[in-house]
């Protein structure tokens, strides 16, 4: 995690659709992790075991740690293998959607299962004071669901007249923006020169070009 925050404060960020997806993963993963780590107290882990405590730790660590990823990286990759954008308010709908569907869905499992709720059972009693918290993961859920289908609607509808994207969306660093989008069948006519970690910058700013300006 703390590798993945440094990458993001040591670049310039702009806060794309992709990068909301990013910084989200990173986000849904942490809170994963810590309640990963409060399972492993074991005096904690034996008042919880086989509660909605595991449930919600589970999934943030599933949905949270790797839905986000996909979404962030398919918004990234999805102009250089189509050649067109998808909408960018379309992405952020379904990112605010799926941002907060995920912790009404899961951060209430939390609560649900230090108050006693188990996994695995199908029904309970009507009086045991767990009905509000599983409503408000209902509808979690039915945002979560919404998120998906404001995507597959983004999808089609970039698909039928969606904005081109042009070789270089992202004003990347790196050389497979520097190929057409979508790219061809061979990448380069002629071997690219790589001189350092980032060609294509080198190759849009000659005169500041890492190699040029590396001290070392």
């Amino acid at each position: 995690i703390f590798n993945w925050i440094a990458t993001i404060v040591g670049g310039k960020v702009s806060f794309k659709v992709p990068m909301l997806f990013a910084v989200g993963f990173i986000a849904m993963f942490l809170i994963g992790g810590l309640d990963g780590a409060a399972l492993a107290v074991v005096p904690f882990d034996y008042q919880v075991t086989d509660t909605y405590f595991v449930v919600s730790h589970l999934h943030y660590v599933l949905f949270g740690g790797t839905v986000f990823g996909i979404f962030a990286g398919f918004y990234y990759w999805f102009p250089k293998m189509s050649g067109k954008m998808l909408n960018e308010r379309l992405g952020q709908i379904q990112f605010w959607l799926m941002l907060i569907g995920v912790n009404m869905t899961f951060f209430s499992m939390h609560i649900l299962g230090l108050l006693g709720m188990p996994r695995r059972i199908y029904t309970y009693p009507d009086n045991l004071g767990w009905n509000e918290l599983n409503l408000l993961q209902t509808v979690g859920a039915f945002m979560l669901g919404t998120a998906i289908m404001v995507f597959f609607w983004n999808l089609i509808v970039t698909l039928r007249s969606g904005e081109p994207a042009g070789d270089d969306p992202w004003d990347a660093h790196t050389l497979e923006w520097d190929t057409s989008s979508p790219p061809a069948h061979y990448n380069f006519l002629t071997v690219p020169t790589v001189r350092s970690r980032r060609p294509f910058y080198d190759k849009k700013n000659p005169d500041i070009a890492d190699w040029k300006t590396a001290t070392h």
